[in-house]
């Protein structure tokens, strides 16, 4: 990728690769765009009968392969089902 795209920038290009099927692929930056603090929401089907902690690992160590983890000081993941997302915006 060319030198200005920021760090949240390539992150979420690397995780929408990774979860081509995701329904919600975002990520907000909230450190002023240095990637110091990043929180990254992914709904996808593909995390159902999946447990969090290795929803979370997925994504860490997909990002470790593309050598982008050590550069984030702080990831906040939220990686949900469908169901989980549509409970999480307030649908009953």
């Amino acid at each position: 990728m060319s030198g200005s795209s920021s760090l949240g920038d390539r992150v979420l290009a690397e995780v929408k690769q990774q979860y081509p099927d995701a329904i919600e692929c975002s990520i907000v930056d909230h450190s002023d765009g240095c990637g110091a603090k990043l929180e990254l929401t992914v709904v996808s089907d593909s995390f159902d009968g999946v447990m969090l902690l290795k929803r979370h690992r997925e994504i860490q160590n997909h990002l470790k392969e593309k050598g982008l983890f050590e550069e984030i000081h702080a990831l906040q993941i939220k990686a949900w089902t469908p169901s989980q997302w549509e409970k999480k915006k307030g649908g009953h």
